[in-house]
C-alpha cells in the first residue's frame, strides 16, 4: 500500500482533544517549531527500487523527507483511522472522570492509603463457642499451607534398584477421649457434642436479634424464640429428614393420609413457618461489603460451619484410609457461589471439598465459593489438598485422590510430609514421562516408571487405558481382576496392585453422600445459606 506525503500528514498531525490536566498537556510540543513525530514500535520495510538508492532494511525514517524512488510499506493491519478514534475515545473518558479520581499512573499502587479499621463482628457467645468468625482469605489459606519444601525435578527409570519406606500407620481412630464425658452413650448424646447448647444458644440468638431487626423497622410486635423453642424446631426437621414429605406443610394437612400426628402436635404449623423465614446464625447489619478485605461470600453461615467443622475434628479421630473428593449440595438458585458440574449426579449446587475416611466420616471439609476476584486461582487441586490434609501430617495415612488434584509435585510434597498418596493421573501434567501409547499396549497390559525418590506412575490398558501416581506403591507388584465378555465367559487379566487398592479406598466421601441420603433434609428455599446449614446439621447426625 502506498501513501503519499500529505496522507501521512493529515494522519499525524489530526488534532486529538485535551485538556491541561490530561496526559497531553505533560510533553506539549505544539510550540517546538523542530519537533517531528515519531512512530514507536513500527518497522518499516523498505523495498529498494533503485541501486543508487542509500537506505538499509530497519533504518529509521525520516516521513517528511520521502524519497520517490523508494515503495513504503506499512505494518499490517494497521488501521489510522480506528487508533485515532480509539486515543480520542481514551482522552473523553479521562476528561469525563472527577479530578480526584484521574490516575496518569494506574498501574501504580498508593502506598499512602491506609485501609479502614472494620469492626469485630459481633458475636455474643464468642468467647464460649470459641468460633473463629473471621472471613476466610484464600490468600490466607494458601499462606498457612505454603510449608518450605524444595521440589527437585524427577529422574524416571525402569529401574528395579529401588527401596520403599512406608512406615505403619500407628495414630489413634475413632471416637477420642472427648466422648468420655457421656455416661449413657446414645444418638442423641453424641449429636448434642457436636451441636451442644451454647450453638442452639448462638442461633436462638441470632434469630432473635434478625427478628428484632426487622421489625423495629416496621414497628410490629413479634414472639420471639427461645431455648426450647429452637431445640425443638431443630428437633421436627431432623424427623422431617427421616419422614419425607414433598411439602413441610403436607405434615399439618388436612388430608388423611398426608398429616403426620405426632410432627402437627408438636408445633403450630405457622409458628415452624415463622421460624424457618426467620432462622439466622450471624448479624447481618455488620456483614462486610463486597470489596472489604473481610468480605465472605458465606458470611450469613460462616460462624455455624466453623463450629461443627471444629467439633467434628475435635471428637473423631480418621482411620488409615482417607480419601478427598468432591461433594455437592444441591441448590438451583442465584448465588455467586454456585458451581455447575455436568458429569455429577447432582449438577448445579455448592461444591464442596471433602476429607473423608473408610466409614464415611466427614472429617474435614471446604465450600469452594469460586474465584476471588477476577483472577482464577492457580494450582486450585494442590491448594485443595495440602489445607485438608494439613492437619493429619506426620501420621502416615493412606490419602486418595482423582485426577483433578493429582500432581508430581503434589505426590511429593505430601510425601516429605509423611502422607502416603496415591491417585489418577493425567499424563499430560508436567513432569511425567513418556510411557507407552495406548494403542501399543494390549488388555491387561501395563507400563512404569519410578523416580529416584520410588515416586512410580503405571499405566494399565483395560477397556480403557488409566493411569495412577503414587508415592508408596511398588510399580512392579500386580494383582488378577476378574473381567467378564459379551458372552458371559469369565476372564482373569493382570494389574498392578496400586490400581487395585485405588479402587478400593476412592469410595470414602462417596460413602458419606450414601449414608447422607438417609436422613437428609432436603428443602428447597429462597435463601441460598439454608441448604448450607441443612447439609451441615445432616452431617451431624452421620
Amino acid at each position: 500500500m502506498k501513501i503519499n506525503d500529505s496522507e501521512i500528514c493529515d494522519v499525524l498531525f489530526e488534532s486529538i482533544p485535551s485538556d491541561d490536566d490530561s496526559l497531553t498537556s505533560i510533553d506539549d510540543t505544539d510550540e517546538d517549531k523542530d519537533y517531528t513525530p515519531k512512530i514507536k514500535n513500527a518497522n518499516f520495510i523498505i523495498e529498494e527500487l533503485s541501486d543508487s538508492s542509500n537506505c538499509e532494511v530497519g533504518s529509521d525514517v525520516d516521513i517528511l523527507n520521502l524519497d520517490d524512488n523508494i515503495t513504503y510499506i506499512l505494518p499490517s493491519p494497521v488501521k489510522p483511522s480506528s487508533s485515532i478514534r480509539k486515543t480520542r475515545n481514551k482522552v473523553v473518558d479521562y476528561q469525563n472522570k472527577p479530578r480526584s479520581r484521574r490516575n496518569i499512573f494506574p498501574n501504580t499502587i498508593s502506598h499512602d492509603i491506609t485501609p479502614n479499621q472494620k469492626h469485630l463482628l459481633a458475636q455474643p457467645l464468642s468467647e464460649e463457642l470459641n468460633v473463629s468468625v473471621e472471613n476466610v482469605n484464600v490468600s490466607e489459606n494458601i499462606t498457612a499451607v505454603a510449608d518450605e519444601f524444595n521440589f527437585v525435578e524427577p529422574v524416571w527409570s525402569t529401574s528395579t534398584n529401588f527401596t520403599l519406606s512406608t512406615p505403619p500407620f500407628t495414630h489413634l481412630e475413632g471416637p477420642t477421649d472427648e466422648t468420655d464425658i457421656i455416661i449413657e452413650c446414645t444418638p442423641f448424646s453424641i449429636f448434642k457434642l457436636l451441636i451442644t447448647n451454647e450453638v442452639i444458644d448462638h442461633i436462638t440468638f441470632h434469630t432473635n436479634l434478625y427478628s428484632q431487626q426487622i421489625y423495629q423497622q416496621k414497628g410490629k410486635i413479634y414472639e420471639p424464640t427461645t431455648f426450647d423453642e429452637m431445640s425443638l424446631f431443630i428437633g421436627i426437621n431432623i424427623l422431617m429428614g427421616i419422614k419425607k414429605q414433598y411439602s413441610y406443610r403436607d405434615y399439618w394437612s388436612s388430608a388423611p393420609d398426608l398429616n403426620d400426628a405426632y410432627i402437627s402436635s408438636l408445633m403450630p404449623v405457622n409458628r415452624f413457618s415463622w421460624l424457618l423465614s426467620h432462622l439466622h446464625v450471624n448479624d447481618n447489619s455488620v456483614m462486610p461489603k463486597k470489596g472489604d478485605e473481610q468480605y465472605d461470600k458465606l458470611y450469613r453461615i460462616r460462624p455455624f460451619v466453623d463450629f461443627i467443622l471444629k467439633n467434628s475434628q475435635r471428637l473423631y479421630n480418621p482411620n488409615k484410609i482417607i480419601a478427598i473428593d468432591e461433594s455437592m449440595i444441591k441448590f438451583k438458585g442465584r448465588h455467586s457461589a454456585k458451581q455447575y458440574l455436568p458429569k455429577k449426579p447432582i449438577k448445579r449446587g455448592y461444591q464442596v471439598w471433602a476429607l473423608a475416611d473408610k466409614n464415611g466420616y466427614l472429617w474435614n471439609f471446604e465450600i469452594y465459593t469460586g474465584k476471588s476476584g477476577d483472577l482464577a486461582e492457580k494450582n486450585l487441586g494442590a491448594r485443595v489438598i495440602k489445607q485438608l490434609s494439613q492437619p493429619l501430617q506426620n501420621k502416615n495415612h493412606h490419602l486418595y485422590f482423582d485426577n483433578y488434584f493429582t500432581s508430581y509435585p503434589l505426590m511429593t510434597f505430601l510425601k516429605s510430609k509423611n502422607i502416603h498418596a496415591c491417585g489418577t493421573v493425567n499424563m499430560t501434567r508436567k513432569y511425567l514421562p513418556t510411557l507407552k501409547l495406548d494403542k501399543e499396549l494390549k488388555t491387561g497390559e501395563y507400563d512404569w516408571r519410578v523416580d529416584q525418590y520410588s515416586t512410580s506412575i503405571v499405566k494399565w490398558k483395560d477397556k480403557r487405558t488409566v493411569s495412577l501416581l503414587s508415592n508408596f506403591h511398588d510399580p512392579k507388584n500386580e494383582e488378577t481382576v476378574q473381567r467378564k465378555a459379551k458372552d458371559g465367559t469369565l476372564s482373569y487379566v493382570p494389574c498392578p496392585s496400586a490400581l487395585k487398592d485405588y479402587n478400593q479406598n476412592m469410595n470414602c466421601v462417596d460413602r458419606f453422600d450414601q449414608n447422607k441420603k438417609t436422613c437428609q433434609i432436603d428443602r428447597k428455599s429462597k435463601k441460598w445459606w439454608h441448604r448450607i446449614f441443612f447439609f451441615i446439621l445432616s452431617m451431624s447426625l452421620l
